[in-house]
């Protein structure tokens, strides 16, 4: 049998339908025909392997004098295709751009997958062997030069289109796939406000921490948005500036001409740590740290801080509150006056609210606090659960530290802040052309024409 079906129920269904064994078998047969052709005939294009493998099928029914009709012919063909070239069912579930995660939970269990402001379903189809589940996640990561086995049973890895791909087989598991898929495009500062993320007033009030020679903490449980409201923030950066991005899985996506990614490696045992401190010899402008876990990384990540070498340095961890994260920096060695080099603490958070027109609890990601440090964290925004939104309670010293930066009063810093506020909200909600319209208001930058397309057809992979 094939390794995977189509199931009878499905929060969400994929319109496949549910193949006989008859049907099964002329697949296989057709699988076969393909492994033997394929040593001799080279196929160009995923287009090219469809029409070789309907012939296939039609030339495996013709000797076998079996009739099809056309409609049954072109599923078990479509089928072929998913089974023996494709990844099963899984290529119209990445495919899906509604669909941000995709999990395998074992066999003979339906796949779920976290579909964009409606949360998780259950999909109409499962894996049925441990081969097929192999057969997939090796077919995945072919061109990476990684494959999972019975023996190698773990299988991390980021795929072409910048997915990220985790799958583990029994004894680690009973056969599990999860794929966080990537947005090519970052979302803008306006998107996150449009959609209820933040506010513009906050957005544009880090709009003044970014351009102020500030460094920024991101903190957030799994899921919350973390380095989605980075590359955001990154908008209000000057595209001409020095960007160093040090990460273990590439996330961060920018539009900054001048970056320089350096990714950390385990199999030839180049972390993260190492490479925060290689950055001290190539002076950035700015430094992006991807996400920091541990002690080593964090002592790395404030020795980076504490030199002093970058306008800003910027990083993301896993906490719910400000309060948390200054706490946890503790618990890895970080004293407290060596906190006070972080300027800002923003958070973000994936929470269950209370809709009732729906009369259940949706699942949301909303910025719920902006902090400075100030002999500890001091809450300058916090989120208002009743109307569900970001509140300004004190600008504190960091607003002071901006205006000092600016050479403006308190008074023209805010009427600064409020014309940011009106910029967030006008300019367009695409990203590349929110990000070339800030750049030139605010900075007077000049693109040119032929190398914005570039970006665009960029970003757009």
């Amino acid at each position: 049998m094939l390794g995977w079906k189509v199931l009878k129920d499905g929060e969400y269904r994929l319109s496949l339908p549910r193949l006989s064994e008859e049907e099964e078998q002329m697949i296989e047969a057709v699988e076969e025909r393909f492994k033997e052709a394929a040593r001799v005939q080279e196929l160009k294009s995923g287009e090219e392997s469809k029409q070789f493998i309907r012939q296939l099928l039609l030339d495996a029914l013709n000797e076998e004098g079996i009739y099809l009709d056309k409609d049954q012919l072109d599923y078990v063909a479509e089928a072929a295709f998913l089974h023996i070239y494709g990844f099963a069912f899984m290529d119209l579930l990445t495919a899906d751009k509604e669909i941000e995660e995709i999990s395998v939970i074992g066999l003979n269990k339906p796949v779920y997958v976290y579909v964009r402001n409606k949360g998780w379903k259950a999909v109409n189809v499962c894996f049925t062997t441990e081969k097929e589940i192999s057969d997939v996640v090796n077919k995945m990561a072919r061109g990476l030069g990684r494959h999972i086995t019975m023996q190698n049973p773990r299988l991390d890895a980021m795929l072409p289109d910048g997915s990220r791909l985790h799958a583990s087989l029994p004894p680690v598991s009973q056969g599990e796939i999860t794929i966080r898929k990537f947005r090519s495009r970052p979302f803008s500062p306006k998107e996150l406000s449009e959609l209820g993320s933040t506010t513009a007033e906050a957005l544009a009030f880090l709009s003044l921490v970014m351009q102020s020679d500030n460094s920024m903490l991101v903190g957030g449980n799994t899921g919350s948005g973390k380095t989605t409201l980075l590359n955001a923030l990154f908008s209000f950066v000057p595209a001409n500036e020095r960007i160093l991005i040090a990460e273990e899985t590439p996330e961060i996506n920018i539009q900054h001409e001048h970056q320089l990614r350096l990714v950390a490696n385990r199999d030839m045992d180049i972390s993260l740590k190492d490479l925060m401190y290689d950055t001290l010899r190539m002076r950035p402008d700015r430094m992006i740290v991807g996400e920091v876990r541990n002690k080593t990384e964090f002592e790395a990540l404030f020795d980076v801080l504490l030199a002093g070498q970058a306008r800003g340095s910027y990083a993301t961890l896993h906490a719910q509150g400000a309060q948390e994260a200054t706490q946890r920096m503790k618990s890895f060695g970080i004293n407290e006056m060596d906190l006070e080099s972080v300027d800002c603490i923003v958070v973000q958070r994936r929470m269950l609210v209370y809709d009732p027109k729906r009369r259940s609890n949706v699942e949301v990601r909303k910025m719920t606090e902006i902090a400075e440090m100030d002999n500890g964290p001091k809450t300058l925004f916090a989120f208002d659960r009743k109307s569900g939104s970001l509140r300004f309670k004190s600008g504190g010293k960091l607003l002071e530290k901006i205006a000092d930066n600016f050479k403006m009063s308190e008074r023209e810093i805010r009427a600064e802040w409020q014309m940011r506020t009106g910029l967030v909200e006008k300019l367009p909600a695409e990203f590349l052309p929110f990000f070339r319209e800030f750049q030139q208001k605010m900075y007077n930058v000049k693109f040119d024409e032929e190398r914005a397309g570039k970006q665009e057809r960029k970003g757009a992979r």
